[in-house]
């Protein structure tokens, strides 16, 4: 099997943490970097023998990237606490063997809103890099959304890495206003003030134009009302954070 290092950043995690862990227990070691979880976080990172990593807050990519320069593994794979390995997937990883033909591999990840899997509306396969090797690569710079960036070949498994989004309103709400304030501080990074005409399109337009594409011609109608709120949600989170981003730059 690779030597792998599992890489999880945390905050207040214990939600789903178990079963995060519990995945990704055949790896030679589970690194978890936490910013000042004050739940059970870390008491169910002991119990799996987590190397804990306590560090102050410095957005998304450089946290991942701090676990993985601590790794020891010369394999990294990473996931965050609100995912898991689905069985397939981890057979799958388990079975890879050195020297492996590929620089990472991407992997198919399979979104639960409300408790419901989204097939539809754009949702699946939302390929993710998350098994790389440690010496090729690193997290970008985004604010969010943040990928790995590798050089060389990569290859694409089979199995879902199986991601609970929301399962309820209030999840999407407590995520809501940090994802649309790091979404407009990163628009308005660029530098670039948004004209009366730009922000009319992003505001009236660009959001239901993706609801429309998403639900109709995606076909998220077919995974019924989570289907609908996903498609409703992500066209509401454009609108704020092109708001946000005008409030920003005015």
């Amino acid at each position: 099997m690779l030597n792998i290092s599992a890489v999880i950043i945390t905050f207040n995690a214990e939600s789903r943490l178990r079963q995060a862990l519990s995945s990704v227990s055949f790896a030679r070691e589970i690194v978890i970097v936490d910013c000042g979880s004050t739940d059970r976080t870390l008491e169910i990172c002991r119990e799996f023998g987590a190397r804990i990593i306590e560090r102050q807050w410095s957005g998304y990519s450089e946290q991942k990237n701090s676990g993985i320069g601590e790794a020891r593994g010369t394999w990294i794979l990473n996931i965050d606490a609100d995912e898991e390995l689905s069985p397939l997937l981890a057979r799958e990883i388990k079975a890879l063997e050195e020297p492996a033909p590929y620089s990472g591999y991407r992997i198919p990840r399979l979104n639960y809103y409300f408790g419901r899997a989204l097939y539809h509306g754009g949702q699946y396969p939302d390929l993710q890099l998350r098994l790389f090797r440690k010496d090729l690569g690193r997290f970008d710079s985004r604010l969010i959304h943040e990928a790995v960036r590798i050089p060389g070949p990569v290859g694409r498994l089979k199995g879902d890495l199986l991601h609970y989004t929301y399962e309820t309103i209030q999840d999407y709400f407590n995520k809501f206003n940090r994802y649309t304030m790091l979404e407009a501080q990163s628009l308005a990074e660029s530098g670039k003030r948004p004209s009366t005409a730009s922000l009319a399109w992003a505001l009236l337009a660009r959001p239901w134009l993706k609801f429309i594409r998403r639900y109709f011609f995606k076909l998220g109608f077919l995974d019924g009302v989570p289907g609908l709120l996903a498609a409703l949600f992500t066209a509401f989170t454009m609108t704020v954070s092109y708001a946000r981003y005008w409030e920003k730059t005015r």
